[in-house]
């Protein structure tokens, strides 16, 4: 089975799907605790069903990939974000499976980070089979760009220069919206001619209108909306690949964090901290281990998703693996035990 993940950035499921979040009782507050260094105490600040209702159907791409049809089954999985809800540490986690202490990933600075020893998803499903075929779409630099800050998806240069690998990062000098649109075009057409079999894509557009905007404003809702149809696109690129050569295709979704009604996150406040996992299996039933789950935490995406496509790996357990241990230069050793 092949594997599309979406990464919106930003998106209040509370809005998107408002359904959704009030027909599960674990979308009304957080699985766990947050760490008191990014508590707030901040009122919830959740849209009523009726209130969300009242703006229109802003995400009909995402509701209908929940729903599923009579050839494709869907569903929508609570996740709970742990703070601090930014970008960096968010993303980190959703697509390397760790903690924010395993990746040390606090802020979008990425400032000592340890992101060469936590493989993103795409990375794992090359180690699994060295045949596979990656592509990760994203406007954020952080996602795909060696110079930039991460990048949380490895680079893999040897497989860049085979094809197996391929990253795209636009140009957002003319700002996010155009990017969105330049990641949009780049994917679609990949996952329609080459069907790579696993791909990330990223959309940075509502994230950028909440924080200009706020949540509450009319441009992030039509932000939700523009993505949606994004969606639209790269769904019905892998949707016609099952249905002219057969493959199998998990879609999958997710966002990092909410917004405030003023705009803006990094705390822990209930819309902000609130996510999702949409995932809809094109051409048949969903994967058992997803049926199972009934809530999520970001670190455990990756495991979940990996699973559900059938990507299983060893493990290499020896102490120290992956650490630098300096020693400074004495010369040869005295011991003839050492002597090679």
């Amino acid at each position: 089975m092949k594997l599309l993940l979406i990464c919106l950035d930003g998106v209040r499921v509370d809005l998107a799907l408002p359904e959704a979040v009030a027909s599960n009782r674990l979308f009304a507050g957080p699985d766990h605790p947050s760490d008191p260094r990014f508590s707030v105490g901040a009122p919830d600040s959740t849209s009523t069903t009726e209130g969300a209702r009242s703006l229109g159907v802003l995400a009909p791409t995402l509701a209908r990939l929940v729903r599923g049809d009579d050839h494709s089954e869907g569903t929508i999985i609570p996740m709970w974000m742990t703070p601090p809800t930014d970008s960096g540490p968010g993303w980190s986690s959703i697509l390397t499976g760790s903690t924010h202490e395993e990746c040390n990933v606090w802020w979008n600075e990425f400032v000592g980070h340890q992101m060469a020893r936590r493989p993103d998803i795409l990375s794992r499903v090359f180690f699994a089979n060295p045949a596979a075929r990656t592509l990760a779409a994203a406007t954020w630099d952080a996602f795909t760009v060696g110079t930039g800050p991460g990048p949380i998806i490895q680079q893999r240069i040897d497989q860049q220069r085979t094809g197996q690998h391929q990253p795209f990062h636009p140009d957002v000098s003319r700002g996010i919206e155009a990017a969105d649109a330049a990641v949009l075009q780049w994917a679609n057409w990949r996952l329609s001619h080459e069907g790579p079999d696993a791909a990330v894509v990223y959309f940075e557009g509502a994230d950028d209108a909440g924080h200009s905007h706020g949540a509450d404003s009319a441009e992030y809702r039509a932000a939700i909306t523009r993505l949606d149809e994004y969606t639209r696109h790269l769904v019905k690129a892998v949707a016609e690949r099952h249905e002219q050569l057969g493959e199998e295709w998990l879609v999958a979704l997710t966002t990092d964090h909410g917004h405030k009604p003023e705009g803006g996150h990094g705390e822990d406040e209930v819309e902000v901290r609130r996510s999702f996992l949409i995932a809809h299996h094109i051409g048949g039933t969903l994967p058992q281990n997803l049926r199972r789950v009934s809530s999520l935490r970001s670190n455990e995406v990756m495991d979940v998703l990996l699973d559900a496509i059938g990507v299983h790996q060893g493990h290499f357990d020896s102490d120290g693996i992956g650490e630098v241990r300096d020693i400074a230069s004495v010369g040869p050793t005295r011991d003839p035990a050492f002597e090679w």
